[in-house]
């Protein structure tokens, strides 16, 4: 019998946050909400329709001092994919009980500033399809038109992007691997942006956000269930085509067969090139910058030409 489980957690950043490594635990990033979470999970028949009461959807939690308030609530694991409502009266439609575990994550947001940190959007990932946040590279962040190498890899290192000096774009991969930077998986297409203070999307893979702005942003990408983002490139079968003047066999390849791609694919693997190119730029610009240099003229003559050396060979 496939599990149910029921896991109440806030989104606890109120600035940067670690994505790259993200510390794991069983909420997957999350902060468990105190006092809602139950050890035991419920049972559920497969082949039967599954939906969440709309009294488990609460519109603020107030534990102690804070109070937190809904964001979204996604179910994975039914045999459609999964599903997501950012509206506490609206629960997701119902699914299918299929053999894999249940999970309804409830996410919230703390009431609060961003203690001290300045303006900047708040900024992570999550898997529609999978129900958590994805760790991978995600961004690539623009400031009056042009890439900006150190909000990028604070976008997507840190999840957060400053907006104290100046607005920023901030452009969503429209594919990401599942997994960390490099690491073999399952690949997820990108579904859009969400507000996450009051569910406001909007279109296209942008996110501008202005000067002095904050705002707590997710990514949502849906899992691309069995899709091959390249297609195999065939090859027709090897043959001659006479020889060298050294006698090496000249060996050709056949036609080109089913050359396909998949554009979102490429789109996202130049997006990645170029994260990892910026990120090598402030490597290069911070080992130059704590460099000396001295004159060729002015270099002291070091080994068996040093001063005081008579031995020149």
């Amino acid at each position: 019998m496939p599990s149910l489980t029921y896991e109440y957690v806030y989104f606890g950043s109120n600035g940067p946050h670690t994505r790259q490594p993200r510390a794991t635990n069983s909420y997957g990033g999350f902060t468990p909400v105190p006092g809602l979470n139950s050890s035991a999970p419920q049972t559920l028949a497969p082949a039967t329709q599954f939906g969440v009461p709309s009294a488990f959807l609460l519109p603020t939690v107030t534990v102690g001092n804070t109070t937190y308030k809904f964001a979204f609530v996604n179910v994975s694991g039914l045999t459609e994919g999964g599903f997501t409502s950012f509206n506490p009266n609206v629960p997701p439609p119902l699914g299918t009980v299929g053999s894999n575990p249940v999970k309804v994550l409830i996410v919230y947001l703390p009431e609060g500033g961003t203690n001290g940190n300045g303006s900047g959007a708040v900024i992570d990932a999550f898997d529609d399809t999978l129900g958590r946040l994805i760790d991978d590279n995600f961004v690539t962040v623009g400031v009056n038109g042009a890439n900006n190498t150190a909000l990028t890899n604070s976008g997507n290192v840190d999840g957060w992007v400053d907006t104290s000096g100046s607005g920023a774009t901030i452009t969503a991969y429209s594919d990401v691997t599942l997994g960390y930077e490099g690491l073999p998986g399952t690949h997820a297409g990108f579904n859009k942006w969400v507000n996450l203070e009051d569910g406001s999307s909007p279109t296209g893979l942008n996110l501008n956000v202005n000067q002095g702005e904050t705002i707590y942003a997710f990514a949502f990408y849906q899992n691309i269930n069995g899709k091959t983002t390249v297609k195999e490139i065939e090859y027709g079968p090897l043959k001659l085509a006479g020889k060298e003047k050294d006698g090496k066999e000249i060996v050709e390849f056949g036609s080109w067969v089913n050359e396909v791609y998949d554009p979102a694919y490429l789109v996202a693997g130049i997006q990645r090139l170029n994260t990892a190119i910026a990120a090598l730029e402030i490597k290069v610009d911070t080992a130059i910058k704590g460099r000396s240099f001295i004159k060729q003229e002015e270099r002291p003559e070091v080994g068996k030409f040093a001063s005081g050396n008579t031995d020149r060979g």
